[in-house]
């Protein structure tokens, strides 16, 4: 089982976002594609490890037949 944490920033009240320049919005493509790598590089790690670390680690196993 795999848990995957995602920071998002807290509206304020009046809905209007702090700083809505173009320096804003270019940290938070950045910091969100950054994010999204590294999730891709964390999955891809666990998914190489082999089938018995995995299943003593609590992944379930994919070749389950349904009845």
């Amino acid at each position: 089982m795999a848990i995957a944490l995602e920071h998002r920033p807290v509206r304020h009240a009046s809905g209007v976002q702090v700083s809505g320049s173009l320096v804003h919005l270019l940290r938070t493509v950045t910091g969100r594609l950054a994010s999204a790598w590294q999730r891709h590089r964390v999955e891809r790690e666990l998914e190489s490890l082999p089938f018995d670390l995995r299943k003593d680690i609590g992944f379930r196993a994919w070749d389950k037949t349904t009845r």
